[in-house]
């Protein structure tokens, strides 16, 4: 049972050790407007955005707006349902940075 728990934690400080050295070479662009209705985020996601990430100009977003980031996850995931996207993989998580929530949105 030890040794269950040893290679799972192991696994878990590779996967994050990994995880750590692809997020350091993420081209961001961060955008720190702040929206009041998810649709309005989705007007400036799909017009702003939606056209930076994936495109060779940017590859990750970084928002202090979770709706910014929600319509960015849920357009990507879209684009790429339909097969029009150029990349393989779309990732979210958040991370506080000076007491604040930074949504981040990136593709590979």
């Amino acid at each position: 049972m030890d040794e269950e728990k040893n290679t799972h934690e192991e696994f878990l400080w590779l996967k994050a050790e990994k995880r750590a050295l692809s997020l350091q070479n993420i081209r961001w662009f961060e955008e720190m407007l702040t929206f009041d209705t998810l649709r309005e985020a989705e007007e400036w996601v799909m017009s702003d955005a939606y056209n930076r990430l994936g495109e060779g100009e940017y590859d990750g977003y970084r928002t202090s707006d979770p709706k910014l980031a929600f319509a960015l996850v849920y357009n990507l995931t879209r684009l790429k349902t339909l097969g029009g996207a150029s990349f393989n993989t779309i990732y979210a998580d958040e991370e506080v940075r000076d007491g604040h929530i930074v949504f981040r949105v990136w593709v590979n």
